[in-house]
């Protein structure tokens, strides 16, 4: 009794289970879109904010270098002297009346010197930028993986409840002949209320994934399917970049080179900067006219820019030390993308070569003999647990791969 009442415990909860998730006919309305990794690499590259975001920044880091090679505007002036005072001062007739020009000269390469730094500086940004469109690549190929995944997860579960609702059937044809005890049924039809919802779950976590890969260049489409390979075959011999060449390297070297620049140009700026300037004066009294000329030159008693740069030199230090980090890290990173890679692909190979092959003919084997009346049921439902089991690894086993591989193919962008 108490087995029984456990039984319809199962059942009553599966069906439970099924009507909270929304069943697949939502997913099945609309006929998905079919998309290639190829395609959907390109939409990101084309339309993400991410590489839009990216652009932006160059451009804007261009244009400070454009500034920073600009000179400085020359000033123009005008002055009136000696008038509406007292005496002979009163009215305009003694005024003195100046029109002059000044420039200030930039010494010690100054603008040359801030033309480059912010070179340098853009430069960097350029890096960054490209290692963002490595970094959406990455994801780009992460997420069409898992869409893959969650379509053979889809068909998977759709095969095993026609399977559970074959079995149902077949299992209430063996009670109604005699051949089965009433309890077979009842544990044949919580295997089909299971299967229910795992069909529903894996077709809200396949929407999920559609709308996650799409996000990626800003799509509205919720309907994707994911065609051709994940991209979790063996890498070629283009993913054998050298470390100094990978793009975070280049990074930490435009950065180094930035910081020398950013030296340079504090060292410049400790160069005081002269001011020439020249005019015609007037008399206003005898209406005679002579010119002026004069220079002005800051006294350097107070600031040196000694301390920017110092700042400026310990900068490009640890920029300097940076480098070397960069470039253990990087060998390092590619050694565990690598080795990483491996390992899931001998796992993912062990598991498609021959476990899901001998657990498929394990419960067909089951499936035929419980027909025949040689098995119970009890040997189908094993075989069912251990042929899903086992499917669901070797999912799981080539989403890892398609996941390293991936991290591979970033970690050697260049």
């Amino acid at each position: 009794m108490q087995s029984t009442t456990r039984v319809c415990g199962r059942v009553a909860l599966s069906w439970a289970l099924a009507a909270m998730v929304p069943m697949g006919a939502a997913w099945a309305q609309a006929a998905p879109t079919p998309l290639t990794l190829a395609e959907a690499l390109d939409r990101a590259r084309t339309t993400s904010p991410v590489v839009e975001i990216a652009d932006a920044q160059v451009e804007a880091a261009r244009g400070r270098q454009t500034q920073a090679g600009a000179g400085i505007n020359p000033e123009a002036s005008y002055t009136v002297e000696n008038f509406s005072g007292s005496g002979v001062l009163r009215g305009m007739d003694s005024a003195e009346s100046t029109i002059g020009l000044s420039q200030q000269l930039e010494l010690g390469g100054k603008r040359e010197a801030r033309s480059e730094t912010a070179g340098k500086q853009a430069d960097a940004v350029a890096v960054r930028g490209r290692i963002a469109r490595a970094d959406l690549d990455l994801t780009v190929r992460e997420r069409f993986a898992e869409l893959s995944a969650a379509e053979e997860r889809l068909d998977l579960a759709r095969a095993a409840l026609e399977r559970a609702r074959k079995l149902s059937d077949l299992a209430q044809t063996l009670v109604d002949a005699g051949r089965e005890p009433p309890l077979r049924v009842l544990r044949a039809q919580a295997l089909a209320a299971q299967a229910e919802a795992q069909f529903s779950i894996a077709s809200a976590e396949l929407a999920a994934a559609q709308r996650g890969l799409a996000v990626l260049w800003g799509g509205a489409e919720s309907a994707i399917d994911a065609v051709g390979p994940w991209e979790f075959q063996q890498p070629d011999e283009r993913l054998n970049t050298s470390p100094t060449d990978t793009l975070d390297y280049r990074l930490a070297v435009a950065e180094h080179d930035a910081a020398e620049a950013a030296l340079r140009l504090e060292k410049a700026n400790a160069w005081v900067d002269v001011t020439v300037s020249g005019g015609l004066r007037r008399f206003e009294s005898t209406g005679e006219q002579a010119w002026i000329a004069g220079i002005s030159i800051p006294i350097p008693i107070q600031n040196m820019n000694g301390g920017a740069i110092a700042a400026a030199r310990a900068d490009d230090r640890a920029a300097e030390l940076q480098l070397n980090i960069a470039l253990a890290e990087m060998v390092r990173r590619i050694n565990d993308a690598r080795s990483a890679f491996e390992a899931a692909d001998a796992r993912a190979a062990a598991l498609e070569n021959q476990a899901v092959r001998q657990a498929e003919e394990a419960l067909s084997l089951a499936q035929i003999g419980y027909e025949a009346g040689r098995f119970q049921l009890i040997d189908v439902l094993d075989a069912e647990d251990a042929f899903a089991s086992i499917r669901n690894a070797s999912i799981d086993a080539r989403l890892a791969r398609a996941r390293a591989a991936a991290a591979l193919i970033r970690a050697n962008a260049n």
